[in-house]
Formats: C-alpha cells, sequence, structure tokens
C-alpha cells in the first residue's frame, strides 16, 4: 500500500512540473523607458489582480474626445506594500489624477506601464518601477 501510495504521489508531483508556466517578461520587453510621460485625466477604473493590478485614465484628446489610457501598475502584494492598497486606489475614482508611465514598446496609442500616481488628494504613490530614477525629485514630491 505504501509503494502505492509512493508511485501516485511521485506521478502527481511529476504531472504537476510538466504544466506549463505562465510567462512574465521584463519591462523592457513591452514599454519603453525612454518614452516615458505624465498623464492627467479622471481615474474611471481600478482593477487589482494579479500578475499586475490595471487603472484606466480618462483623458481629453487632440480634437477634445474623451480618450481612455490604461497603465499596467506593479504586482498587489508590491502595492499594497507600498500603500497603494486598493482602497487607497479607488478613493480617487472619478476625480482627476496625474500618472506618469512609459509607453508601450508596440506603438499601442494610450498603454502604458505606470511609475507613479499622484491621487486626487495630492499623495504620490509608488506603483511600478521607476525606470526613470525620478522618484524623490521636484516633480514628484
Amino acid at each position: 500500500m505504501n509503494a502505492l501510495f509512493g508511485l501516485v504521489a511521485s506521478l502527481l508531483l511529476l504531472g504537476m512540473s510538466a504544466a506549463p508556466a505562465s510567462a512574465h517578461h521584463a519591462f523592457a520587453a513591452e514599454f519603453d523607458a525612454t518614452n516615458c510621460s505624465e498623464v492627467t485625466g479622471i481615474l474611471s477604473k481600478v482593477d487589482y489582480q494579479n500578475p499586475h493590478a490595471y487603472l484606466w485614465v480618462n483623458t481629453t484628446g487632440a480634437g477634445g474626445q474623451t480618450e481612455e489610457a490604461t497603465f499596467q501598475l506593479s504586482s498587489t502584494s508590491n502595492l499594497r506594500r507600498g500603500g497603494a492598497t486598493y482602497a487607497v486606489l479607488t478613493a480617487s475614482l472619478g476625480k482627476t489624477v496625474i500618472v506618469r508611465g512609459c509607453a508601450a514598446r508596440n506603438g499601442e496609442k494610450n498603454r502604458y506601464a505606470a511609475s507613479f500616481i499622484k491621487l486626487a488628494d495630492g499623495v504620490v504613490q509608488r506603483v511600478g518601477q521607476d525606470v526613470e530614477g525620478i522618484f524623490g525629485t521636484k516633480i514628484w514630491r
């Protein structure tokens, strides 16, 4: 009986190790650290999920029309550790925020990796990698 249990347990472990792992790509594979900017708009949605959280900001386009910008954030565990909890982020829903982000490398319009967000109450939260090395400068104090 012990031999049978050992064989079944070994086969289960072997089967789990053969399952495909989800790939996680480096920042530079998707986003351009030399093409970063600030986006100001109304925070319209927060999606607090792993492996990355997301937020959406409604901005005003060149022709005066509303455009939606999507920002990829860090993982929820990193966000919570830094104080950017779901409750903190959603407190600014429907309000003006400023998000610092780097554009998508593939040229997809209005898609960014966010590094910081200045919430409606003026608090700055780090929500991603500081690939520009600007945290703590006059821009983001």
